[in-house]
């Protein structure tokens, strides 16, 4: 079903290109999984005579086998890399690579599952700081603290490498040594362990600012925490957004980089936060969920001379940056040097922190490898909704009003969006009045999966994004914080699958 047709075969170079790229990323990532398999086989080796002798023969051998299992892996990548090289593109060779993303994809989240559990087996979640007769704190004897990081609920160990890499390879600052980075079991933890600190510690006192289609779960929290004390604005109309600032002076503005919602807007954070760092003369935190655009938003690069104005960013880890394997829940807060002893105590007291195997079942922080997908969600976005709206440009029968993307000519945000290095990994899909409700978005959603069954196309039904697989969504069905609408999300398919993916959109958004 997959067979390239001769219309398409111009294009087998750059595809193979792309698969050759997607396929370095898989080595990549086995070889990261195994040195840290390496690593807590060197850790539990020190700690031999602590740990239960089966256990730590048991724990070996779970630790080797992954090890030699993952080194396979990626011997077997090289060869059929090399083989790609040394080749013509050819069809065959395009089918080989494709094949070999897709299966070694589903096989490595598969195994990372179970050799992140591998790696803190010998651990437990309350270690033991000291002892009488048999260690409680398995690989890890020595290194805990009595009520420091002896409850891994509050603090762990084995968060802070993965704290650090993030900070060193995501984010851009001046003067980065005054941040700090802090791991959270989802992003909605993230954003639950700033509200709890800024209530707790009575950072909210004044009026709390807010984007109209900031994203609907915290929204809803916003607007039953603080009731008359929040105001609303459209992310859109930035004059009014700055008019609202001096009126109210508000002691928290939250704001989405880019907005998951319906009319997918993007607020022009540049003037915005520059306007404040410029004119706020008492305390302001600005707070900005950067799940949507990961670090191709940089908001710390923004910072100036004001001791007054706070910033703190905070997103999840589910999308981008498990690098498609979607293996565990995750989030991150970056927040500067001053605020990080709060948000260190809060996330302990509201129980957000990360559990220790979801770190070991993460990717490994690579700015390289990331901005690579993050420039193939990108182009694929922007190829998939332009080709959607230039087909249904003018048709009568088409069931589509409009198709929002922050790079497409006619989103509001176009003009300082066009040019930006990421605009985003999806695109939404505005129906005509008609067909605008969400009895008929879910027909959409079997309609075009019957449409790709038929043309041999993987397509995906489902939440989230930033995953290899192009997915279609209904979001925001049960919410009253927020419109429902339908959403494509763009996976990290090479160029001949997205033409495919196109195919199938296209001829799926007439009315049946």
């Amino acid at each position: 079903m997959n067979s390239i047709s001769s219309a398409k075969t111009h294009l087998l170079p750059e595809a193979i290109s792309e698969l050759r790229d997607d396929i370095y990323e898989l080595k990549f990532l086995y070889g990261k999984y195994r040195e840290r398999l390496t690593l807590a086989g060197r850790e539990i080796n020190r700690a031999e005579k602590f740990i239960d002798r089966t256990v730590y023969a048991v724990a070996k051998t779970d630790l080797e086998h992954f090890i030699n299992l993952y080194g396979e892996h990626i011997s077997n990548l090289n060869k059929i890399l090399k083989n790609a090289e040394r080749k013509k593109a050819s069809p065959e060779i395009y089918e080989e690579l494709l094949k070999t993303k897709n299966g070694t994809n589903r096989l490595l989240r598969s195994q990372a599952a179970v050799s992140s559990a591998v790696i803190i087996q010998t651990d437990w979640q309350s270690p033991s700081f000291n002892y009488s007769l048999v260690s409680q704190a398995g690989r890890q004897t020595g290194k805990v603290s009595g009520t420091f990081n002896d409850y891994k609920r509050d603090v762990h160990l084995d968060e802070k490498e993965y704290e650090e890499l993030f900070l060193k390879e995501y984010i851009d600052a001046g003067y980065k040594f005054l941040l700090k980075s802090f791991l959270t079991n989802s992003g909605q933890a993230a954003f639950q362990t700033i509200l709890t600190y800024l209530t707790c510690e009575k950072k909210t006192s004044g009026r709390i600012l807010i984007g109209e289609s900031s994203y609907f779960q915290y929204k809803q929290i916003l607007v039953k925490t603080f009731g008359d004390k929040l105001i609303t604005v459209a992310e859109t109309n930035t004059h009014e957004i700055i008019d609202k600032i001096i009126t109210y002076s508000p002691s928290v503005v939250f704001f989405d980089s880019l907005c998951n919602s319906a009319d997918l807007p993007v607020p022009d954070l540049r003037t915005l936060i520059e306007y404040i760092y410029k004119n706020i003369k008492k305390d302001i935190y600005i707070i900005i969920d950067n799940s949507c655009m990961a670090f191709g938003f940089q908001p710390f690069l923004l910072r100036r001379s004001n001791r007054n104005v706070h910033m703190m960013s905070f997103e999840s880890l589910n999308k981008f940056y498990q690098f498609g394997l979607d293996r565990v829940t995750a989030g991150i807060i970056i927040c500067e040097n001053r605020d990080a002893g709060g948000i260190f105590e809060y996330r302990k007291h509201a129980g957000t922190n990360i559990t220790d195997s979801s770190v070991f079942a993460m990717a490994t922080p690579s700015r390289k490898l990331l901005q690579k997908r993050l420039f193939r969600h990108n182009r694929n976005a922007l190829y998939l909704s332009k080709g959607i709206s230039e087909s249904v440009s003018g048709k009568q029968k088409s069931i589509i009003d409009d198709v929002l993307y922050p790079q497409l000519k006619g989103h509001p945000a176009y003009t300082f969006m066009k040019n930006a290095i990421f605009g985003g990994t999806f695109f939404n899909i505005g129906f005509k009045k008609r067909y605008d409700n969400p009895k008929y978005m879910k027909l959409a959603v079997d309609s075009i999966i019957k449409e790709a069954k038929i043309a041999g196309v993987d397509i995906v039904a489902g939440t989230s994004f930033g995953l290899n697989t192009t997915r279609i969504y209904l979001t925001s069905l049960w919410s009253k914080f927020g419109k429902p609408f339908f959403r494509i999300s763009a996976g990290t398919e090479d160029i001949i699958q997205a033409e495919r993916i196109k195919k199938v959109l296209q001829d799926s958004m007439v009315t049946p």
